[in-house]
């Protein structure tokens, strides 16, 4: 594969190497679509995740997003704070909180998610459709296959 993006290290050619500077360029995009609705790329995921899930406590956002719990409290704290989610006690158990996203929040994830399919649109503008779902496919394949890392 030519170089044509200016790359000259050694680590060019590692496929890894590829990949994290492909995360990184993503990471870029995003952080750029999500300045709009004031949120970073990690808040939008926590929504998205709370608003897909019935009754999501920390700790399963935690598991499911793989994000140290520790973490995770910050990150609802900063959210609750934004008036963007809520925490309420879970009916079943009320040692756990359920994390709610709210009606401002709804609101914003509708907008995001819509600037987060046109940033995809652009940023896999060079594959075919064949091959972002290659790429989809093998990309699930290989972080399924690996433990995470949080």
């Amino acid at each position: 594969m030519e170089n044509a993006a200016g790359w000259d290290t050694p680590m060019w050619h590692t496929t890894g190497f590829r990949l994290i500077k492909l995360g990184e360029l993503a990471q870029a995009a995003t952080a750029a679509v999500f300045a709009p609705q004031q949120i970073t790329s990690r808040q939008f995921h926590v929504l998205s995740a709370a608003a897909s899930m019935p009754t999501p406590s920390q700790k399963e956002l935690s598991r499911v997003l793989g994000v140290d719990p520790n973490v995770m409290v910050g990150l609802i704290d900063d959210l609750e704070e934004q008036g963007l989610a809520r925490r309420e006690r879970n009916p079943r158990d009320r040692r756990r909180y359920i994390v709610t996203p709210t009606e401002k929040a709804e609101r914003i994830l509708e907008e995001a998610r819509r600037s987060v399919a046109r940033a995809e649109e652009e940023f896999f503008a060079a594959l075919s459709e064949q091959e972002v779902a290659v790429l989809h496919e093998l990309s699930g394949r290989l972080l399924t296959s690996h433990p995470r890392v949080t």
